[in-house]
């Protein structure tokens, strides 16, 4: 599909796309949004696929006019999520948490258990599944679902998040955020990057 196809100005792959358009975000929020759907469009399935640690950084948030704008405030202070540890032979990986998260994760999740200290900075936890499908909202396109629908998680939160990933560039990938409210529609609710860890 050609980038400019909804009047969004073509993406530099020279750079780091998903940093050139936090720039745009910053700037023009509707624009911005609408170029990270444009660019999560033109991505393609991860090649070689995700295996060992990724860094994450949560790009932004769309998820209703006066909860965003909250959570994004938040998340601008202190963000726990630091990234995915994959593990392709097995098509599963699980999430990187900072460890002074550990105790809040606790609290918002009492009887979750699988918490597995990853370094002396991080902590692994709520695993998941990994395939290639087609997307949920982009039906016309293949992405890397990271589905989180397993016994093992959170039943009326974390269960009901799918991630679906692209490349955007050599090592630099470009996800959505899925959620299924509790009323049973699923909505688009935001993006996150991940770039291979150095």
């Amino acid at each position: 599909m050609n980038e400019q196809s909804h009047g969004s100005p073509a993406v530099d792959r020279s750079a780091d796309p998903v940093r050139d358009l936090e720039k745009v975000l910053d700037d023009d929020r509707q624009r911005g949004l609408a170029d990270l759907n444009e660019l999560f469009r033109a991505g393609q399935p991860p090649d070689p696929p995700l295996n060992g640690q990724y860094d994450g950084e949560l790009v932004a948030l769309d998820i209703a006019p006066i909860v965003t704008p909250v959570v994004e405030w938040i998340a601008s202070i202190w963000m726990p999520w630091k990234g995915k540890f994959l593990i392709r032979d097995q098509s599963k990986g699980d999430n990187l948490f900072s460890q002074d998260s550990r105790i809040i994760l606790s609290v918002v999740f009492p009887f979750y258990r699988d918490k597995v200290d990853h370094d002396h900075r991080t902590f692994r936890a709520f695993v998941f599944d990994t395939s290639i499908r087609q997307g949920m909202v982009d039906k016309d396109r293949q992405v890397f679902r990271i589905d989180y629908d397993r016994p093992d998680n959170p039943m009326l939160s974390i269960r009901r998040i799918v991630d679906e990933v692209v490349q955007v560039r050599g090592g630099v990938y470009l996800g959505k955020i899925h959620f299924k409210w509790w009323w049973g529609r699923w909505s688009m609710i935001g993006y996150f990057a991940l770039r291979r860890k150095n």
